[in-house]
C-alpha cells in the first residue's frame, strides 16, 4: 500500500500542467528594466529618467506602454529612504474608465515590437517619482520601477496607417498577432540611488 502511494505521488509531481495553466507560466524573465536618472537632487528638481526595456528572449516581443488613466498596464515607481522604508505614495482617486471591446481607445498604433536581445530607451516614459511622493528631508533614497503588462485589455485595428519615415517591420494584424501571445508580464528595474540635498 505504502508503495502505491508513493508511486500516485511521483506521478502528481511530474505530470505536466494543463495547457490552461500552462500559458500564464513565464519560466524566465522576458524583458529587462532598467532606470537612470540623476543622483544629486534639490527639492522642487525635476526628476528626469531614462527608462530602458531589452528583451532578453530569442524571439520578437510585443509590447504596449501604460496609455489610459486606471490603466491596468503600468509603470510604477518605489522608493525607500535611507533605513529601507517605503515612502507611501501620493493617492490620486478617479473613476475606471470603461474599455468597449469594439471601440477600445487602444490599437495597434499602441504595439511595440522589440526584436531579440533588442535595447530601446524611453525619456521621461514613466514621469517624475517626486510627483509621486514626498521626500521628507535630506539623505539619500533608492529608487526604482515597476513594469506591468496586462494583455487582456481590448486592442483593435487602427482605421488607418501612420506615416513614417522608419520602415514597417510588421503589418497591424502580424502586430495584434504577436500581442495575443505576449503573456502578462510583471518587471521590476533595477534601484537607482539618489541624494536630496535639501
Amino acid at each position: 500500500m505504502r508503495a502505491v502511494r508513493l508511486a500516485l505521488v511521483a506521478v502528481a509531481l511530474v505530470s505536466p500542467l494543463p495547457a490552461r495553466a500552462q500559458a500564464h507560466v513565464v519560466s524566465a524573465p522576458l524583458i529587462e528594466v532598467r532606470i537612470s536618472g540623476p543622483r544629486l537632487i534639490r527639492r522642487g528638481d525635476d526628476l528626469k529618467f531614462l527608462v530602458t526595456f531589452t528583451n532578453r528572449t530569442d524571439k520578437p516581443i510585443a509590447l504596449r506602454l501604460p496609455r489610459l488613466w486606471e490603466d491596468s498596464t503600468k509603470l510604477t515607481w518605489r522608493v525607500t529612504d535611507t533605513s529601507g522604508h517605503l515612502l507611501p505614495p501620493h493617492v490620486y482617486t478617479s473613476p475606471a474608465l470603461p474599455v468597449c471591446p469594439i471601440t477600445s481607445p487602444l490599437s495597434d498604433w499602441d504595439i511595440e515590437v522589440l526584436a531579440p536581445h533588442e535595447t530601446r530607451d524611453y525619456s521621461y516614459l514613466a514621469g517624475d517619482p517626486s510627483d509621486a511622493f514626498s521626500f521628507p528631508g535630506k539623505g539619500f533614497y533608492r529608487v526604482s520601477l515597476k513594469y506591468v503588462l496586462d494583455p487582456s485589455t481590448p486592442i483593435n485595428k487602427a482605421p488607418y496607417e501612420v506615416p513614417s519615415n522608419e520602415p514597417n517591420l510588421y503589418t497591424p494584424d502580424e502586430k495584434l498577432a504577436m500581442f495575443k501571445q505576449t503573456p502578462r508580464i510583471e518587471a521590476t528595474s533595477d534601484e537607482w540611488q539618489l541624494y536630496l540635498v535639501d
